[in-house]
């Protein structure tokens, strides 16, 4: 048995927002010992801590969470985490340290939301949640949950990227959001209007974004991928970790793909997306895509990225203000 939700995420002060975010939690059963298991990945804003803290004691019956997650350390995915150590009985808490992986002054003086980082370790410390990194190879359940990516190496070329980025400071944000913002308005456009594939193949995610923790469970001989933001060189990385692990995608299929970074195209390409799910008009098996998006948010999921999955035979679903349930062999819940 399995089941997972994906929590609407929206950064609002009561007015229409487009800000996304993530907050996952997993329910499923131990292969091995029949063990209920809670995991949590991401806990989206700070307020969304308390409705995390409110699902899993609602709809999971127990204040346990076996591990929680922090897959990078944007607001929008760590900031509710803390809420979440310090509400919910956590025994494990998997989070990246980077002043473990660079000069910590340099971190402290670069690495934005860094205070976060240090706040929730801090927290995970006092309430007596162990702390751990998720790189390649670590594993929970009996093999059940792998954490795919990235590797300890790359995390670290990664972190030195993005601290090397902030302090030349090439472009301001503000410049490139304006110019981002045009370009997927007319990508948009081309996306809706046109049957042929709009994804492009050389896009390019930031350093930051791409030390996400990618993470797969099994569970009912079903495998689901939890993506966080990664990009082109994480999601590569995490597939060469699965492949090694299990075997082709086209022989032992994703079940649940969650749309890495509430859908962005900067995120995928066709030749990613042929690897993972397959190509147009031969997907390896039906598979649920889940993005987690603000309602009033135009551009995620992008039409570029829903197109080019519908092709692959992938149902999309986002969660604009809602929350998503997936599940295999759990009770069903009313409404």
């Amino acid at each position: 048995m399995y089941e997972v939700d994906f929590l609407p995420v929206e950064a609002t002060d009561g007015e229409p927002s487009t800000r996304n975010g993530d907050a996952i939690t997993i329910h499923f059963t131990e292969d091995a010992t029949g063990t209920e298991r809670v995991v949590v990945i991401d806990a989206g804003f700070e307020a969304v801590g308390d409705d995390v803290v409110e699902h899993v004691t609602r709809y999971y019956g127990t204040s346990h969470v076996d591990l929680a997650i922090s897959t990078h350390p944007d607001r929008d995915h760590i900031e509710g985490m803390r809420t979440v150590v310090e509400k919910l009985d956590v025994a494990e808490l998997m989070v990246h340290c980077p002043k473990l992986h660079a000069s910590p002054r340099d971190v402290q003086q670069h690495f934005r939301d860094i205070a976060a980082v240090d706040d929730l370790i801090r927290s995970a410390n006092a309430h007596g949640t162990r702390v751990a990194e998720p790189f390649t190879g670590e594993s929970r359940f009996g093999g059940q949950l792998t954490i795919l990516g990235p590797a300890e190496g790359l995390y670290e070329t990664l972190l030195a990227e993005h601290l090397g980025e902030e302090r030349a400071g090439t472009m301001t944000r503000a410049t490139a959001i304006a110019a981002g913002g045009l370009r997927d308005l007319f990508r948009s456009v081309a996306a809706w209007s046109r049957p042929a594939e709009t994804l492009a193949e050389d896009v390019e995610t930031s350093a930051r974004k791409e030390t996400s923790v990618v993470t797969l469970i099994r569970c009912d001989g079903q495998r689901l991928l939890f993506t966080g933001d990664a990009g082109l060189r994480g999601l590569g990385a995490a597939a060469d970790r699965y492949e090694s692990l299990l075997g082709p995608f086209e022989s032992v299929p994703i079940t649940l793909f969650q749309v890495p970074h509430h859908g962005d195209r900067h995120n995928l390409s066709p030749a990613v997306l042929d690897r993972l799910l397959g190509h147009r008009g031969q997907p390896h098996t039906p598979t649920l895509a889940v993005a987690s998006s603000a309602d009033d948010d135009p551009k995620h999921p992008s039409p570029m990225v829903a197109n080019a999955l519908s092709r692959r035979g992938a149902t999309l679903v986002a969660t604009e203000g809602e929350p998503v349930w997936s599940n295999h062999g759990a009770p069903p819940r009313a409404g």
